[in-house]
């Protein structure tokens, strides 16, 4: 009877690794454990990118680093509530912060994760674990908030040189995140 609950278990246990599955039958939000990042709304038709890798530079819905490229780290923010701060890959100085306007800029980093227009949450149907080892898709279906403008969420779109921005109005776009 023992044994037979330990190896019940241990299959229970191997069966929930899946590389992307949803974590509880829930939503989740996942660890990218300092991976390296491309965004890209679920249809995979444009991206949430840096136009520049400048202070002040939009954030629009392609990146100058090129369609394959990733562009972001999303740092946890070591706060109860699971927040991010989501920096450019090339400058770790540099942070995406949401503007009372609706709009998205890269400024300016603030490491001390109190900084609302720079925190953000995601929440995705799909969270892969070991993020750092794997190539391609890592989470999926995910809405992407801003902590500062009243959990509004990312859009982007309808073209690659749209900016992206926060919207309080209407469903929420999703995108999936992608490693190289």
């Amino acid at each position: 009877m023992f044994a037979s609950s330990i190896v019940a278990l241990s299959i229970a246990a191997f069966a929930s690794a899946s590389p992307l599955a949803a974590r509880g039958g829930s939503s989740c939000s996942p660890n990218f454990e300092g991976a390296g990042l491309r965004v890209v709304d679920s249809f995979c038709s444009l991206e949430f990118g840096p136009s520049a890798a400048n202070a002040l530079a939009p954030v629009i819905s392609s990146s100058f680093r090129g369609a394959n490229a990733v562009d972001w780290h999303f740092q946890q923010t070591g706060q109860p509530v699971v927040g991010y701060i989501i920096k450019d890959v090339g400058n770790n100085n540099l942070a995406v912060s949401a503007r009372v306007d609706g709009s998205i800029l890269l400024d300016k980093a603030s490491d001390s994760g109190n900084a609302p227009d720079q925190i953000w949450t995601v929440q995705c149907d799909t969270c892969a674990t070991g993020i750092s080892g794997i190539h391609g898709r890592v989470a999926s279906q995910c809405i992407i908030r801003s902590s500062g403008l009243n959990g509004g969420c990312v859009a982007v779109g309808p073209d690659a040189k749209s900016p992206a921005y926060v919207t309080n109005s209407g469903a929420c776009q999703k995108f999936d995140f992608f490693t190289n």
